[in-house]
């Protein structure tokens, strides 16, 4: 499940994320949309707040993605 997804689902802002998450709301904006990743220990708490529905793969996989769709 992407960010987005599970966010969209629990009806989370960008600033109620950040808070459960302990970065700025940007930051989530940037995670959410594949744009940046996160560095481990913020991957850590996404997982730990999203009770390991949002993971590692599911976000790399959405950066990546976003990655090429830039390149394009």
């Amino acid at each position: 499940m992407t960010l987005e997804e599970y966010m969209e689902r629990e009806n989370l802002t960008d600033e109620a994320m950040a808070k459960k998450i302990g970065v700025t709301r940007s930051a989530v904006s940037y995670y959410r949309s594949g744009k940046r990743m996160p560095s481990v220990l913020t991957m850590h708490e996404i997982e730990k707040a999203t009770k390991h529905e949002v993971t590692w793969d599911c976000m790399s996989k959405r950066w990546m993605l976003e990655r090429k769709n830039l390149s394009v």
